[in-house]
């Protein structure tokens, strides 16, 4: 038996679990230490009913939330060291990270020849559309923006000629802020 738990936010994947469960729910709100981990938890009236003396573990997050958890993280991030949403590669630098953050940790990653194809894909476009709208944005950013920011965010260093990171650098050592 399961508790069903949902993010706050997710009003609609609520009203569509109700009308699959035909039939009564018990709804508990639990407030988390800020206001985005708040969650709701759903049980079946009849599995509350029956809760005592049985086994009863709640249902991590699914796997859609948790990953649109981290996309909304990146995202932040990315927007505080200077990417612009509009920017194609604001998404495809997204897609990237994600893929890479939840890789087996310890398995090499092929950032050219595994993520681009993935993320082209997923993103529907090329993989020379993806290394070159990615690339564009981090030169872009490494222009323009505040470099002490961009430092404090990006502390890593960049061993190019160009004075900023190269696509596989960045896109690796971003999602190894992410990794769980």
């Amino acid at each position: 038996m399961n508790v069903t738990v949902l993010e706050a936010g997710e009003e609609a994947r609520l009203m569509k679990y109700l009308h699959d469960l035909e039939g009564s729910a018990v709804v508990i709100f639990y407030p988390g230490r800020d206001k985005d981990s708040d969650s709701w938890h759903f049980a079946p009236i009849e599995l509350i009913h029956s809760v005592c003396g049985t086994n009863v573990t709640e249902a991590s997050e699914s796997s859609e939330s948790s990953e649109e958890k981290l996309r909304e993280n990146i995202e932040r991030s990315l927007v505080r060291m200077g990417f612009r949403q509009g920017q194609s590669g604001f998404y495809n630098i997204v897609e990237a990270i994600v893929l890479i953050s939840q890789s087996e940790h310890g398995q090499p990653i092929r950032v050219t020849s595994d993520i681009y194809p993935r993320v082209a894909k997923r993103r529907g476009s090329t993989t020379c559309s993806v290394e070159r709208t990615i690339r564009n944005a981090i030169e872009s950013v490494w222009k323009r923006s505040n470099l002490r920011t961009l430092r404090e965010m990006y502390p890593y260093p960049c061993d190019n000629l160009n004075g900023r990171p190269t696509n596989a650098e960045f896109l690796i050592n971003m999602a190894g802020e992410f990794r769980s």
